[in-house]
């Protein structure tokens, strides 16, 4: 009989000596595979498991390109904060419409990369509790990001200066919100506090 169940930790390797998944209780659901039959013990949810599988060229290719994304996350987020505060420029000063353009279009780019790179990151984790919580609001805070971005950018010729204010201001409330979330699942919930 062969045990199958993949525990990772999404931001294994985020913070060394980060212990998440060593502290997380054992899944209430586990497949039990014997020869090409499987059996499901404790079944509380549907779960076919990985698309890819574990061990595959590509299932290691992705999990390995998902590990960039702690390195690459603060490029867009600086990018994106610096187009918003030089768009409030814009719209007092009149002047600093090609600072914007430049930031806006590397931390969109960088936005979509890094929301990518972050799924590809979290593919095929377990999380538990507060935990898995967490990961699914900087999973999607990151994607929002991105399609806010992504957004602006292409609007941006048709919003005016107050209105492309406004929609990276709220971007960059996203950032913020989707950089507080990872921070968590690295250094715990109550980081900012202690």
């Amino acid at each position: 009989m062969m045990m199958a169940a993949t525990l990772a930790s999404a931001h294994d390797g985020h913070s060394p000596g980060s212990d998440h998944a060593a502290t997380h209780p054992t899944p209430s659901h586990v497949v039990v595979q014997e020869g090409p039959e499987s059996i499901e013990e404790d079944s509380s949810t549907e779960d076919d498991g990985p698309v890819l599988e574990p061990g595959s060229p590509l299932y290691r290719t992705i999990k390995h390109a998902g590990k960039f994304h702690v390195l690459f996350i603060h490029f867009p987020i600086a990018f994106l904060l610096g187009a918003s505060v030089a768009q409030w420029h814009v719209v007092i000063r009149s002047q600093g419409q090609t600072v914007v353009r430049v930031l806006l279009w590397a931390g969109t780019i960088g936005a979509i990369i890094a929301a990518a790179l972050g799924w590809m990151y979290a593919y095929d984790s377990v999380y538990f509790g507060d935990d898995e919580k967490l990961l699914f609001l900087h999973r999607w805070l990151g994607t929002a990001v991105a399609a806010t971005a992504l957004l602006a950018l292409m609007a941006r010729p048709r919003l005016g200066p107050r209105g492309l204010a406004i929609l990276l201001t709220l971007g960059a409330t996203l950032v913020a919100a989707a950089g507080h979330y990872g921070a968590s699942l690295v250094y715990g919930p109550d980081f900012l506090s202690q």
